[in-house]
C-alpha cells in the first residue's frame, strides 16, 4: 500500500510541542481512509490520574492508576508533524500499518474535525 495524503488533527487550542495526543488519518492511493490515534506518555499519565481520580470516590474500588485503551494507540514521543510522518513510514515498511491503523468507511471523517495536510 502506497500512502497518498496524511492527515493530522489540529488541535489549535495549544501548541504543537504542546499536544499529546492526536488523530490521524491516511489515504491511501486506492483511496482508502485508515485511522489511529498518535498519544504521548504524558497522556497515558494524564489518563491514569483520571481514572484513579474516578475510583477513589467510589465504595469498593480500588484507588489504582490505569488506563484501558479500546481504540487502536500509537504511542510517541512528541507529536510533532516530522515524527508522526517518519512512524507512519515506518508501520509501512515494518508491514504492520494495517494492523495498527483502523479502515474507516466514514466519509465525513475530514468534515467532522479540523486536521491539517502533512504529505499530498
Amino acid at each position: 500500500m502506497m500512502i497518498n495524503r496524511l492527515w493530522i488533527e489540529q488541535n489549535l487550542s495549544v501548541s504543537e510541542a504542546q499536544r499529546d495526543n492526536a488523530d490521524v488519518l491516511v489515504e491511501a492511493e486506492n483511496g482508502s481512509h485508515w485511522r489511529a490515534s498518535f498519544v504521548t506518555i504524558p497522556f497515558l499519565q494524564r489518563q491514569m490520574q483520571l481514572s484513579r481520580s474516578f475510583v477513589e470516590d467510589m465504595n469498593k474500588l480500588h484507588p489504582v492508576r490505569f488506563a484501558a485503551i479500546e481504540t487502536p494507540h500509537v504511542i510517541v514521543d512528541n507529536l510533532l508533524e516530522a515524527t508522526i510522518e517518519d512512524t507512519v513510514d515506518n508501520l509501512m515498511k515494518l508491514g504492520v500499518f494495517e494492523s495498527i491503523f483502523t479502515l474507516s468507511t466514514d466519509e465525513s471523517l475530514l468534515a467532522d474535525t479540523m486536521f491539517i495536510t502533512s504529505k499530498g
